[in-house]
């Protein structure tokens, strides 16, 4: 039977049984959604335990940065222009000062200058104080070249970092769970700002210095906008930061005026990920990536309000920028329909990704986006669920320069002249895979009207919070007559008899429900954002 949206429904809660052992402890729902995401408990009340010695050469950076500190060397930290590299740098930023650093220079770079830890950047440092302690935060794993250049110039290097390594590690301290199998994998899970918290406890714990306890509201704005996996620690890091944040206890001045600004009640992790992670992206995206590190980092008021108006009027333009260039995309994609989408135009390379990722959420295929200024071609690609973008892109590698990521996106570049080898060869590798269906799975059958009476659903929902990468929001599905439907201005409101309105959002301008619909019996999944506000939300319906 085909559903509105054309998804196939995977009901979970009739393939997957708890034990009842777990049923007994946390009872029927709650039981479900766990073994559902292959938990065995909520992750955010997990016991995590671990030694400094689980986090690779995490001793070993502490006995290089305090050195420095102590020498009065100068320390370079150099981040990258997301969310996790502007709050692992305004993080490290803040431990070097409390440990008594006098002379620490933040950097990070635009987008226009490239990413990771570049000859460059090394160079500038060397003419500004002739060698020290570069710092590398959210980049430097398979920066092999530029650290040896560095070394070589006489600076000591440290590096902080998340991303998958190499085959070649670089020669100096690197503290990445992932280049040791004895790391456990919820250390593994950590993004950068994650790392370097830990770091920061490590130097408390061992005597070194104090932390202040609201320092944890950048590792959950770090953990959520680069979608991090919410295992156990990630967990607890993104649930104490949303405490902190609700209290307006904050690490950052900066931050303080955004929430004020925003006036958000009862932040969960959908707020970092929609109103606070864009607004503070907007800065690399748009090519301020240094304006985004001041607001995180000033002490002063009159600063920080300066810089969140700017901030908004970026992030408005970019809002403004991703629309435009989205409809041209989509449009174009009608005229060229294809397995895969590949567009290519002079568009700012900060938007890239969400463009990318729009296309293939409403278009259903794998899209590459490219910017180019005629020489060489910056791209970001998404896939649907079923295909491995990295493995299709693995496959004609030698047509790219630089590329990497993840199953589902990844970013690559390329010379200009190589752009038309590169469609046939993409779309050649795309022809392998059958057309996939996009899949909903669905918890547990749950009515609204329950969730919004009973005091045991609600709970439940909120021991399995944060939701997001690895714990995704709970989908449930209910049967109702649908007594009327109304057009609003992203979407439909939607009346049912027994379960009230709930809200759906169009997946685009022509999307329509048909009116005879009306009074008809329909089933229904929907997901639930935020179990304290109730933000419900249809993502299919049948009629049956």
């Amino acid at each position: 039977m085909k559903t509105f949206r054309g998804f196939r429904w995977r009901f979970l809660f009739k393939e997957i049984v708890p034990p009842q052992d777990l049923t007994a402890k946390y009872g029927r729902l709650l039981a479900q959604l766990l073994v559902n995401r292959g938990f065995s408990e909520p992750p955010a009340e997990s016991s995590v335990s671990f030694h400094a010695q689980s986090v690779p050469n995490l001793g070993e950076a502490g006995e290089k940065i305090l050195n420095a500190v102590k020498k009065g060397k100068p320390i370079f930290l150099f981040g990258d222009y997301d969310v996790d590299g502007l709050t692992s740098t305004a993080l490290m930023f803040k431990l070097l000062k409390r440990l008594g650093a006098k002379r620490v220079f933040p950097v990070v770079p635009e987008r226009s200058e490239g990413y990771g830890l570049l000859p460059p950047f090394v160079e500038k440092f060397y003419k500004l104080t002739g060698g020290g302690l570069i710092v590398a935060l959210d980049n430097g794993t398979k920066e092999v070249e530029t650290v040896k250049f560095a070394q070589k110039l006489g600076f000591e290097v440290v590096i902080f970092d998340h991303h998958t390594p190499g085959e070649q590690l670089p020669p100096c301290t690197l503290v990445n769970p992932k280049i040791s199998p004895n790391s456990p994998q919820f250390l593994k899970d950590l993004s950068t700002v994650g790392l370097v918290y830990i770091f920061a406890k490590y130097l408390e714990r061992s005597g070194f210095t104090y932390i202040d306890p609201s320092w944890v509201d950048l590792p959950a704005l770090g953990t959520i906008a680069d979608v991090s996996p919410l295992t156990s620690l990630n967990s607890k890091l993104v649930r104490k930061g949303l405490k902190f944040l609700n209290r307006r206890e904050t690490s950052s001045v900066g931050l303080k005026i955004l929430l004020q600004n925003l006036r958000l009640e009862n932040l969960n992790e959908n707020d970092i990920a929609f109103r606070l992670a864009p607004r503070l992206n907007a800065f690399g995206r748009m090519e301020k990536a240094r304006r985004g590190l001041k607001f995180l980092i000033t002490e002063n008021e009159k600063e920080a309000q300066k810089l969140f108006e700017e901030m908004e009027a970026l992030n408005n333009r970019r809002k403004e920028i991703t629309e435009r260039v989205t409809r041209k995309v989509i449009q174009y994609y009608e005229q060229n329909p294809s397995k895969a989408l590949i567009y290519v135009g002079r568009i700012p390379k900060g938007i890239l990704g969400i463009v990318a990722g729009r296309a293939t959420s409403l278009l259903g295929v794998p899209s590459v986006i490219f910017s180019t200024d005629g020489q060489v071609a910056v791209g970001s690609s998404r896939a649907p669920e079923g295909i491995n973008i990295v493995k299709v892109l693995e496959k004609i590698s030698p047509l790219m320069e630089r590329w990497g990521g993840h199953a589902q996106a990844a970013g690559l570049s390329l010379q200009h002249k190589n752009l038309e080898l590169f469609k046939s060869a993409f779309l050649r590798e795309i022809e392998k895979y059958p057309t996939p269906t996009p899949t909903l799975e669905v918890d547990f059958p749950l009515q609204p009207k329950h969730l919004r009476e009973n005091e045991y659903v609600r709970d439940s929902l909120r021991r399995l919070q944060p939701f997001g990468a690895g714990n995704p929001y709970p989908r449930f599905v209910f049967e109702d007559i649908l007594l009327d439907f109304k057009r609003t201005r992203y979407g439909f409101t939607l009346h049912f008899e027994r379960n009230g309105k709930l809200y759906m959002n169009a997946t685009d301008r022509e999307e329509s429900i048909p009116q005879h619909l009306k009074g008809k019996k329909l089933r229904v999944v929907y997901s639930v954002d935020n179990a304290e506000r109730l933000d419900l939300h249809i993502e299919d319906f049948v009629w049956i």
